[in-house]
């Protein structure tokens, strides 16, 4: 009987360690399932809109906004920014800027002179489209921060976006940034 109780022992022992593989192993694979749609899940999106300075975007729901709009007369200034960026480097910014009457200036004489005025090293610069309109972009890299601006002309007013994040995180984070930017619109009754 001695033998027979060992040999049920024996099994039972190696029935749990079998369990205890097979359950961990299903945790591990469950726990890599689970980080791998949080990787490739896109955030959510909620709808800004500024009547008075005539836009619209839309930005991830879990990022903060500051508008600091109220505080000027004739233009825009509205930062977007991820609450869980310890940095502050990360952030995609509006502004909307009156043109002097007294410079009325065409988009291609806009655009040379904001790129002539622009500081740190142009890396690209390309013809785009914002809000259905011309535009232009340009990535600036000054060692520590990447900038990304794009800007249009309509009417009397410029609308810019800037996105702008730490070197090594540009490109991280640059699919959410384009997401917005390309969600911007011009509201036609501003």
């Amino acid at each position: 009987m001695y033998c027979h109780d060992d040999l049920l022992s024996a099994l039972l022992i190696f029935t749990l360690v079998l369990i205890l593989i097979w359950l961990s192993f299903s945790f591990a694979i469950n726990q890599q399932i689970a980080i791998a749609q949080t990787q490739t899940a896109e955030p959510s999106f909620v709808p800004y809109s500024n009547p008075t300075f005539g836009i619209k975007i839309q930005y991830p729901a879990n990022w903060g906004r500051l508008d600091l709009s109220f505080l000027q007369n004739d233009s825009a200034d509205i930062n977007f920014y991820p609450l869980d960026d310890p940095s502050g480097a990360l952030s995609v910014r509006i502004q909307v800027n009156s043109l002097l009457r007294s410079k009325s200036m065409t988009f291609d004489e806009y655009s040379n002179m904001k790129i002539d005025s622009t500081e740190g090293q142009i890396i690209e610069s390309n013809s785009t489209t914002l809000a259905g309109l011309p535009a232009h972009e340009i990535v600036i890299s000054n060692s520590v921060l990447k900038t990304m601006q794009v800007w249009t002309l309509k009417d009397d007013r410029v609308f810019t976006i800037t996105y702008q994040a730490e070197e090594e995180d540009f490109q991280n984070d640059l699919q959410v940034a384009q997401r917005m930017i390309n969600s911007f619109g011009i509201i036609n009754n501003y």
